[in-house]
């Protein structure tokens, strides 16, 4: 198992080379290929909207939009080019989720940013990543919205809790554990005996030459999410792995409350796997 391809969604201006930066860096480690897609949002005037909208308007809101693609490609060129990382990108209208999981059939990762719900762009760039982490067929590294990214993942810690998230999620993450100089996984208030379980997992990864160490704690007045994100600076760990929990794929999803937390409040970058 190994990383090949990386798809980069190119349209997180604000924290683009951030992005960018963290995409080259993992291309470079890995000796992938990365592909950057810049997705423009189909222009739609709502039908509660009673007013006229010229369609010069229209017009100019989508030449700005093509400028700033065309700025965003010329940006992640000018990076890969410095690093000698083969680039491949994509400027497509539509829905950025539906874009973004038709190129991922064919990658192995998918780069995307937090997003920032106070940001004044549209709306499916700013809670993609709620969405794009239960529809995508790849596991999904969120790039935190505040901070530099272009070297992590020397210390992994992975959420696990005997599910099929979590194993998903582990299984996905093998290639960034077995670069890691540390790998832990975190048990969060486990209610039952485990130990078989635990035993299991040890092993497994022992034999993919992955010596972890596994911790367990009870944080009762935290939920899963917060708990994670302290144990992230606690164990001075620089990525996080964990399994993603949703019921529906649209717009209004639920999700669960340790994804919730965690996409809000993510201080390091993080691989969630659905």
């Amino acid at each position: 198992m190994s990383i090949k391809t990386i798809l980069l969604h190119l349209n997180d201006e604000a924290h683009l080379d951030t992005n960018i930066e963290a995409a080259l860096g993992l291309a470079v480690e890995h000796k992938a290929h990365l592909i950057g897609l810049y997705t423009i949002a189909q222009v739609v005037v709502p039908a509660t909207y009673m007013g006229y909208v010229p369609p010069e308007l229209i017009e100019q809101s989508h030449q700005a939009e093509e400028k700033k693609a065309a700025a965003a490609k010329k940006r992640l060129e000018e990076l890969a080019a410095k690093v000698d990382c083969g680039v491949d990108v994509f400027i497509e209208q539509g829905y950025a989720p539906d874009l973004l999981n038709a190129h991922a059939l064919a990658v192995d990762l998918v780069v995307i940013g937090q997003g920032d719900p106070e940001a004044e762009n549209n709306a499916q760039v700013r809670y993609i990543a709620e969405e794009i982490v239960v529809s995508s067929p790849r596991p999904v590294l969120i790039i935190p919205s505040a901070g530099k990214f272009h070297d992590f993942g020397n210390h992994v810690m992975v959420a696990w809790n005997n599910t099929r998230e979590s194993s998903r999620a582990l299984h996905e993450a093998l290639p960034f554990l077995k670069k890691a100089d540390k790998v832990t996984l975190l048990r969060v208030n486990a209610t039952e005996d485990e130990n078989f379980e635990t035993k299991q997992i040890m092993a497994h990864l022992e034999r993919h030459g992955i010596k972890a160490e596994f911790k367990s704690g009870h944080w009762p007045d935290l939920d899963v999410g917060d708990a994670m994100l302290g144990a992230l600076v606690d164990y001075s760990a620089d990525m996080l792995v964990m399994g993603a929990y949703g019921h529906s794929r649209i717009r209004e999803m639920i999700l669960g409350g340790a994804t919730k937390s965690i996409l809000s409040h993510m201080t390091a970058p993080t691989l969630l796997s659905h």
